[in-house]
C-alpha cells in the first residue's frame, strides 16, 4: 500500500459499484440516456429525489459572466453581446465540495474558448501534447494554426521521432481527427510521474486566466490545466486524482458534445480496500458551457466519463473552425474542412472559494 500526502492509497483499485455503473452507462444507448431519470439532467429538470440532494447555493450574476467573457475576448474592440443569463450554482449534499454550474459559459464564450485552446495553445511548442514523446510536430508559424494546413499536405507531417518504431507518419487530418488526445496548459503535468513540476517556464494563458478569475471574483488563479479531447467512441476510465502532490480542487469546463460524468464515494469510512463496499453514486449529464468543481472530500473521489453522446454539439461549435478566431481575428487561409472537436474538458488545478460568489 502506498499512501499519498492526502492519506489515500495511490494504488487502490476502484470499488466494484462504480465499475458496474460505468459499464452500464458505457453500453447505454443515447435514447436510453434521455429516458433514464436517475441521470441528473438540468435541461430536463431535477426529479423530486434529486431535488433533495442537489440544492441551489448561489448565483453567478449576468453582469459578472458578461465581464468574464469580455476578458477572454480581449481583442481591443467593443463587443455588445448583451447580458447572458445568470447561472445558478448547485451543491450536492452527499458529495462535500461537489458544485455544478449549468450553462455558465454563453455560446459566444464557448466558441472563443475552443478557438483559444485549439488555434493558439495547441500551436505553442511549450504546451505538451500526447504527440510529443513519439512525433516531431510541424508547428505553424506565429499567428497561424494547425487548422490552416491542408489535410494531405506533404510538408506538414507528424513524423515519428524513431523511424524504426511502430508509429507511422500522420497528415494533419489523421493527427487531429484520430490521434489528438490531450494538451497541457501552464505548469506542464507529467503523465508518467503523475506530478506537476515545482517550477514551470510555461505561463498559463493570460486571457483564459482572466476569464476564470473574473468568474470566481479572484478567489483563485489557475496555474495549470489539461485539455482532454473525446470523440463519441472515447471515454475516461474510472480513476481518482490521488497521485498528484496537490490538494487544490479541480474546475472542469465542458465544451462540445454532451457527456455523462460519473462520481462515487464510500458510504462507510475505513473500507477503502473492500472492493464490494457500498457506494453513493451520481451520474450527471454535462453539456457545453457547464462547469463542475471538485473540492473538499470530493477532490479525491472516484470518477469517470463513460459516454459521449453523439449529435449533441451545440450550434455555436458545430461548424468550428468556420468563423473561429485567434486573438480576435480569424486565422488566414483557414481550412474550413478541418477536423472539429467533439468534447474538450479543461481541468484546472485550483480551489475556488465560491462563498465569494453572490448569493
Amino acid at each position: 500500500m502506498s499512501l499519498g500526502h492526502h492519506g489515500h492509497d495511490t494504488h487502490a483499485i476502484p470499488p466494484q459499484a462504480i465499475c458496474d455503473a460505468y459499464k452500464k452507462y458505457q453500453r447505454m444507448s443515447d435514447a436510453a440516456v434521455n429516458d433514464d431519470l436517475d441521470i441528473v439532467d438540468f435541461n430536463r429538470g431535477l426529479t423530486s429525489e434529486q431535488q433533495k440532494t442537489l440544492t441551489p447555493v448561489g448565483i453567478v450574476p449576468s453582469e459578472l459572466i458578461a465581464e468574464a467573457q469580455k476578458e477572454l475576448m480581449n481583442a481591443g474592440a467593443e463587443h455588445n453581446l448583451g447580458l447572458p443569463p445568470a447561472c445558478t450554482i448547485y451543491e450536492h449534499s452527499g458529495f462535500p465540495g461537489l458544485r455544478i454550474f449549468p450553462a455558465l459559459l454563453p455560446p459566444e464564450c464557448q466558441s472563443l474558448f475552443v478557438s483559444r485552446l485549439l488555434h493558439r495553445e495547441l500551436s505553442n511548442p511549450l504546451h505538451k501534447t500526447n504527440f510529443h514523446d513519439d512525433y516531431d510536430m510541424p508547428y505553424p508559424p506565429p499567428d497561424s494554426s494547425f487548422f490552416t494546413y491542408p489535410h494531405q499536405a506533404k510538408n506538414q507531417v507528424f513524423a515519428p521521432k524513431d523511424p524504426n518504431s511502430k508509429h507511422k507518419s500522420l497528415n494533419t487530418a489523421q493527427a487531429l481527427q484520430k490521434k489528438f488526445r490531450w494538451l497541457t496548459l501552464g505548469a506542464q503535468y507529467n503523465w508518467n510521474t503523475r506530478a506537476y513540476p515545482s517550477s514551470s517556464p510555461t505561463p498559463f494563458p493570460a486571457d483564459v486566466s482572466r476569464l476564470v478569475t473574473t468568474l470566481f471574483q479572484n478567489a483563485f488563479t489557475p496555474e495549470s490545466g489539461v485539455v482532454l479531447m473525446y470523440s463519441t467512441k472515447d471515454f475516461m476510465p474510472v480513476h481518482r486524482d490521488v497521485s498528484e502532490e496537490c490538494e487544490r480542487g479541480l474546475a472542469s469546463f465542458t465544451l462540445g458534445c454532451d457527456g455523462l460524468f460519473l462520481i462515487s464515494r464510500d458510504v462507510k469510512k475505513g473500507e477503502e480496500h473492500v472492493s464490494d463496499r457500498e457506494q453513493d453514486l451520481v451520474c450527471i449529464r454535462v453539456r457545453s458551457g457547464d462547469v463542475i468543481q471538485m473540492g473538499g472530500e470530493t477532490r479525491w473521489a472516484w470518477h469517470a466519463m463513460p459516454k459521449i453522446i453523439a449529435g449533441t454539439c451545440p450550434p455555436c461549435l458545430s461548424e468550428w473552425p468556420v468563423g473561429s478566431t485567434r486573438e480576435g481575428k480569424e486565422p488566414k487561409d483557414i481550412n474550413y474542412d478541418s477536423p472539429r472537436p467533439n468534447l474538450g474538458i479543461l481541468g484546472m488545478a485550483a480551489e475556488p472559494d465560491f462563498s465569494r460568489v453572490d448569493n
